[in-house]
This record gives C-alpha cells, sequence and structure tokens, in this order.
C-alpha cells in the first residue's frame, strides 16, 4: 500500500525518539538524533526535510551538497537571502530540490486546474478565495515570526501558491490590506491580484476562536460556468447553460496518522508526482524550487505592500 513498493525508508533523524519509534520499528529505519550526522553517515537517494520553517534552508542546502533529490516542505524558506542561497547551492550542485506545496494536489483544486486548463468554460473571470482558523496552538512557537514567518507565510501562502498555479504565474498588480496585533504581526490579510482582466481575491487569518477550526472556501467565475467550494467541502459546477453538477473525486484515503491530518490522498498524489519527476528529471515541474520561490517572493511583496498601504 501506499509507496512501499517504490521507496525503502532507510533512516530518520528526530530529536524525539519516542514519537517516531512505531516508524522505525515498522520500515526497520535507522534512527538519528541528528540531520547531519545522519546526512554524513547515510548513503541516501532522497531526503525530505519537514522541519520547521526557519531550519529549510540551512538543511536543504547540506542535503543538496550529499543527495541528487530534495524535498522541503512548504514554506521553502523566510528570507530573501535564504531563497536566494537554496538556488544557488542548486545550481552549484545539480541536485533537484521539491517543495511541498500540497494544496496544489487536492482534489477539488486539481478538478479546477484542469477545467480552467482545458478552457471548456473559457477563461477566469474573476475568483475569491478564503482561509481561516483558530490559532494554531498545537505549533510550537507559531506566534515566533522569525521561526514560522508568521500568519501568512504559514497559511495564506496556500492560495497564494494555488493562485499562481493556477494562472500560470505571477500577477500583474497586488493590492494589500492587513490587521496587525499589538506585536505588529499580521493576523488578517486581504489580497487582491491582477491577472490581465481576470481579478481574484483573497483573505485569510488564523486570529479566529479556538471552537471554529479550520474552514476553506473558493469561488471561481469562468465566462461559461461557476466554480463553487462551499465550507462543508462540496465542490459544485454551475454551467452557463444551466444547473449544476458535482464532479466525482477520488475518495479520501483515511488513516490515523497521530497527526492533525486523517485524509492521505492529496499527500499521497503528491508523493507520486515527485517520483515521476525524480524518474524524469523534470526540473520545471510545479513543484520545483523556482516555483516555491516565486509563490515565497509574493506573500514577501504582500506583506511589504501591507506595510505601505498602512
Amino acid at each position: 500500500m501506499l509507496l512501499k513498493d517504490e521507496v525503502q525508508l532507510a533512516a530518520i533523524a528526530d530529536t524525539n525518539a519516542e514519537r517516531v519509534e512505531k516508524y522505525v520499528t515498522k520500515s526497520g529505519a535507522k534512527l538519528y538524533s541528528s540531520g547531519f550526522e545522519m546526512l554524513e553517515k547515510e548513503e541516501l537517494d532522497i531526503v525530505d526535510i519537514c522541519l520547521p520553517t526557519f531550519l529549510h534552508a540551512e538543511y536543504a542546502i547540506k542535503a543538496m551538497e550529499r543527495v541528487k533529490y530534495v524535498i522541503v516542505e512548504k514554506a521553502v524558506c523566510l528570507k530573501e537571502e535564504e531563497a536566494q542561497q537554496m538556488l544557488e547551492a542548486q545550481e552549484k550542485t545539480g541536485a533537484l530540490v521539491q517543495v511541498a506545496h500540497v494544496v496544489r494536489f487536492a482534489r477539488v483544486n486539481a478538478y479546477r486546474k484542469k477545467l480552467v486548463s482545458s478552457g471548456e468554460y473559457g477563461k477566469v473571470v474573476a475568483g475569491s478565495f478564503s482561509r481561516f482558523s483558530s490559532r494554531p496552538l498545537w505549533m510550537r512557537g507559531f506566534d515566533d515570526i522569525d521561526k514560522t514567518g508568521g500568519m501568512a507565510l504559514d497559511l495564506h501562502i496556500h492560495d497564494a501558491d494555488f493562485i499562481r498555479h493556477l494562472m500560470g504565474g505571477d500577477p500583474d498588480h497586488v493590492s494589500v490590506q492587513a490587521v496587525r496585533d499589538q506585536n505588529g504581526l499580521i493576523q488578517h490579510i486581504w489580497s487582491t491580484y491582477r491577472f490581465g482582466e481576470a481579478l481574484i481575491m483573497t483573505e485569510a487569518s488564523w486570529d479566529y476562536p479556538f471552537g471554529m477550526g479550520f474552514t476553506k472556501r473558493f469561488r471561481i467565475k469562468l465566462e461559461k460556468a461557476a466554480v463553487v467550494l462551499s465550507e462543508a467541502g462540496v465542490l459544485t459546477v454551475y454551467p452557463e447553460t444551466g444547473g449544476r453538477f458535482v464532479p466525482k473525486l477520488e475518495e479520501a484515503l483515511e488513516m490515523d496518522t497521530g497527526m492533525n491530518v486523517s485524509d492521505l490522498r492529496d499527500y499521497l498524489d503528491e508523493l507520486k508526482y515527485m517520483l515521476e519527476v525524480i524518474r524524469s528529471g523534470d526540473r520545471n515541474g510545479i513543484l520545483s524550487l523556482s516555483e516555491a520561490v516565486a509563490s515565497f517572493r509574493l506573500v514577501m511583496k504582500e506583506q511589504e505592500a501591507a506595510k505601505i498601504g498602512e
């Protein structure tokens, strides 16, 4: 099941041995308390970096020096100089780096990307995306902008990245407004992107009451249809000719992960795609380092625009 016939888990590095004990036992992987030690001692093909964002650049660059294929969690990094260092390291070492922007592989998102790319209902005219969460108290140091990048780089970047993917690149113009807390950190952001004649608005916040949990919605108006994701997670297409239909998507792959993720389908599809890229050597895939850096730079630009807007 999953990828066990294609990939062998050879080693795990984690400072909390108890947390990963069951994975070590099940896979037979070697356990290290230091990622750097693991990289020095193991002969690996692929390294998957699942560390907090402020550690991504340091470990990714070290991994590029040791292995051919590197996977990094999103956001790719926290600072422009780190992004540049990672791009330079990839060029110097020849490593192939992919960044895990899994929202591109969510079934509802993969469907609407396919629909827009097909041109069946014409071009995008307008859109609205929202992503709201209670404060992520489960994430240690979530309010330390030097470790997480804050709400915009941790939460809002999901929609910013997917919109770039959906529209085929960066917006022509961005306008931003934000609400900050007493420490000056962005807690709520509104961004409007202009792509030619199309206009897309996004809204994101993690400053909602704890009981609210997490919600996401979107609405896309095409020339000949509308595509809507409700708060209940139902995707519906409304053709201009009348009526509506709910596309049939792959069923959820539910497993007990011990984390706040129960449906693994999107992650499995993402990993399968990454393996295809590794086999083909394609450096221009949808999860390429350059794509992730472009999404990172868009969000950084938004945060700067929010300062100017004030």
